[in-house]
């Protein structure tokens, strides 16, 4: 009985662990309803709509869905805390955030320096 009480108990954690890892491994969902509508708000003078705004967020959430898997955790972690900072929320900010820390590893892989697309090379 001990044997299966043990192999059972194996069993659960890998269960629970495995759940953990598929978690981890969807893209956050972001308050992004909250941050069009308050951005919606804040200057009623200008033609911002919130039903744009929720339009190209959902779709760059389902682009970013695609995509998920092939960013590094630690990218994934600083950029999502980045993407929600100071209360706000957008999978533009998140997937910007990603993108840019990719190319920027493949430009230094690559043995180049990113600079600025402003700046002129010597």
């Amino acid at each position: 009985m001990a044997l299966w009480t043990k192999s059972a108990f194996v069993g659960a954690f890998l269960a629970i662990v495995s759940m953990s890892a598929a978690a981890a491994a969807d893209v956050p969902k972001l308050d992004v309803e909250r941050t069009c509508r308050e951005s919606a708000k804040a200057d009623p003078t200008t033609n911002f709509d919130a039903k744009r705004c929720l339009d190209s967020e959902y779709r760059t959430r389902d682009e970013l869905a695609g995509k998920w898997k092939d960013f590094p955790a630690a990218d994934k972690q600083q950029c999502t805390q980045l993407a929600t900072l100071g209360g706000t929320a957008s999978y533009v900010a998140l997937i910007t955030c990603l993108e840019m820390n990719r190319d920027a590893r493949q430009e230094r892989a690559a043995g180049g320096s990113p600079q600025p697309s402003g700046m002129r090379k010597k």
